[in-house]
């Protein structure tokens, strides 16, 4: 970045989710541009993108990175064409990167900050490269798959803080004013001593791609991560992560111990999947079925566990997909009431929420702005690579139906399910069994 963006201490302060809401303060308003720069052009890397470009009239984007070339491509075409924002919009053709190495060629781009939403198994490793090239993060949500993952992450997170970095997660509850005031009361005492809770992200189910002619079986994986573990987490860490942070956020901190049961029966047997899983299965298969079930994805549907906290508090975690279901919440139990961490409080301290949140989505953009141009910079890499690790740590315990602690999480695990760049980069597909539900440990 720029000296004068460096200096610059214009703006909102640090975290200061609150002052920008309550203090009716927009955005950061200085006058240096802030060049940003995209890694992953899907659908949430494309909102991401436009949420920075709302968050603050600096920026440009002036890079694109994704694995596949259309993708880039589209995305740029696209915002160029968006008359709100073309202005700013200045990718050259020298600035458009694709394949499994591009998030080392974005790095190297002249961006001041970058934005990571490609799946979450690569991000530690872009994480990695950008922290040392140099760049501010915008990190999406979950920061990793495997245990692996999650060390490499919070090792960024330390490099950031030794090079003046600012880091921020897409866990956008964090930034979202109606749980910010929410939670400081819960801090305070407001509802007592916390004693237990529960959390839900269950839903009715998710996209599964076909192959698109062309497109070989690696990058099919890649195109279709949600379904395989390696790629996405499983659902658990994919989604319910949100609602699982927010547990860690009322004990300032993951659990000790994790206690889960799981499996899978409707994504195994959906027609629809099932077709699409058999059409694939032929294109790589010289026209055969056999063996169709790998392309079906690994991921279970359903996975419930129980989180015990530092003082003895037990949350209870309620995760998959299942057609016609919808359930995303939270809910805190304490001595003297209890809250769903999001604009109320019942019992003997009975509050509501009286404000208004600016989209969240847009808010965690503002906020990491700001800590860029005050310079007391947001670094949310341990937290959310602690809360991925608490949501991995509960899909292990389900996956091999023992109790899991944070101490072997942290200093015993050996977990490591993403390959290798050398291993992406020779194109070989990675295919893992299903889980039993008694797996080893690893």
């Amino acid at each position: 970045m720029s000296s004068q963006v460096n200096k610059s201490v214009s703006g909102i302060g640090v975290g200061a989710v609150t002052a920008a809401v309550l203090g009716g303060m927009a955005h950061a308003q200085g006058a240096d541009k802030l060049r940003v720069g995209l890694l992953g052009c899907g659908g949430r890397g494309n909102g991401a993108v436009r949420n920075c470009l709302e968050a603050d009239p600096s920026v440009e984007i002036v890079a694109l990175a994704d694995l596949f070339e259309s993708q880039v491509k589209g995305t740029r075409d696209g915002l160029q064409k968006d008359e709100k924002i073309a202005s700013r919009i200045k990718i050259s053709d020298d600035n458009m990167f694709w394949g499994f190495d591009c998030h080392e060629k974005l790095a190297k781009c002249d961006a001041d900050m970058l934005i990571m939403a490609t799946a979450p198994a690569f991000r530690g490793r872009q994480m990695m490269a950008a922290i040392k090239a140099g760049k501010h993060v915008f990190t999406e949500k979950p920061v990793a798959t495997d245990v692996a993952g999650c060390r490499e992450v919070m090792a960024a997170a330390k490099l950031a803080k030794e090079k003046g970095l600012a880091i921020v997660a897409g866990t956008q509850r964090r930034h979202q004013a109606s749980y910010v005031e929410t939670m400081k009361r819960i801090h305070e005492g407001a509802i007592g001593e916390l004693v237990g809770g529960q959390c839900y992200w269950y839903g009715g189910g998710i996209w599964f791609r076909g192959c698109p002619d062309g497109m070989d079986e690696l990058k099919w994986q890649c195109h279709n991560w949600y379904h395989f573990t390696w790629l996405s987490g499983d659902q658990i860490c994919e989604q319910h992560i949100h609602n699982i942070d927010v547990m860690n956020w009322c004990f300032d901190g993951p659990p000790k111990a994790i206690t889960a049961v799981g499996g899978r029966q409707w994504r195994s047997t959906n027609p629809e999947q099932v077709q699409l899983a058999k059409e694939v299965c032929r294109k790589f298969n010289n026209g055969s079925e056999a063996g169709w079930e790998k392309y079906n994805g690994d991921i279970w549907d359903h996975i419930f566990a129980e989180f015990e906290y530092a003082n003895g508090a037990r949350c209870l975690s309620f995760s998959g997909h299942s057609p016609g279901t919808s359930r995303v919440s939270e809910k805190i139990v304490g001595t003297k009431g209890t809250s769903n961490c999001s604009g109320n409080i019942s019992g003997e301290n009975a509050w509501n929420f009286p404000g208004k949140s600016i989209d969240p989505m847009v808010q965690e953009h503002m906020d990491l702005i700001a800590s860029i141009r005050s310079g007391n910079l947001l670094n949310e890499g341990q937290r959310v690579a602690e809360s991925t690790l608490t949501a991995i740590g509960a899909r292990i315990a389900a996956y091999t139906g023992q109790v899991i602690t944070w101490d072997w999480l942290m200093n015993q695990s050996k977990y490591s399910i993403v390959p290798t760049q050398e291993e992406l980069m020779s194109g070989k597909p990675v295919y893992q069994p299903i889980s039993t539900g008694c797996d080893p440990m690893v």
